[in-house]
């Protein structure tokens, strides 16, 4: 498989030099690019298609939610993990509905985030830890919650219509 080539988006400088560095030696992937704040970033996507982000949420001017939310505007199918220190549920489910592939802890070892590119770019999704196993469920639980509210909206309306849905409602 082709190593992928990916953009690091994050204020600190010696974050992004020192990621870089930990991904090029271990052979990861191959960074394209650099950017502090969301407004670099999406200029970087006028020359450049990278398949990979990892987007930091916090940062000065445009925040990583903005960022990506004109970044999926701009490249529908842009491959972006969230790489962040917050682990609140307020910002995974955000970065969730936004589109992302993957969220993972700053705290998380070279390994995992290995691990997270590699399964990304076979087209899954990768949420580190039980915090986010924990907060994956919970989103899964209102998601099922709103479809089951709808479809009981819907049956409530139009009972004739049943044959137009799955068995499984």
């Amino acid at each position: 498989m082709k190593k992928p080539q990916i953009i690091i988006v994050d204020d600190h400088k010696i974050f992004r030099q020192s990621l870089k560095s930990i991904i090029t030696v271990e052979n990861i992937a191959t960074v394209i690019g650099e950017a502090s704040n969301g407004e670099e970033f999406l200029n970087m996507l006028r020359y450049t298609r990278p398949d990979l982000v990892l987007m930091d949420l916090d940062m000065p001017g445009m925040n990583g939610l903005q960022a990506t939310q004109k970044a999926f505007e701009i490249m529908p199918d842009i491959k972006i993990i969230a790489f962040t220190m917050f682990g609140d549920e307020e910002y995974f489910v955000k970065m969730i509905e936004l589109g992302v592939k993957g969220y993972i802890l700053k705290s998380s070892d070279i390994s995992e985030l290995e691990k997270a590119i590699h399964v990304i770019m076979k087209g899954e999704k990768y949420f580190s830890n039980k915090q986010f196993n924990k907060n994956s469920y919970n989103l899964e639980n209102r998601n099922r919650k709103k479809l089951s509210d709808k479809v009981h909206s819907h049956n409530e309306k139009s009972k004739d219509d049943k044959d137009q849905y799955p068995q499984w409602y």
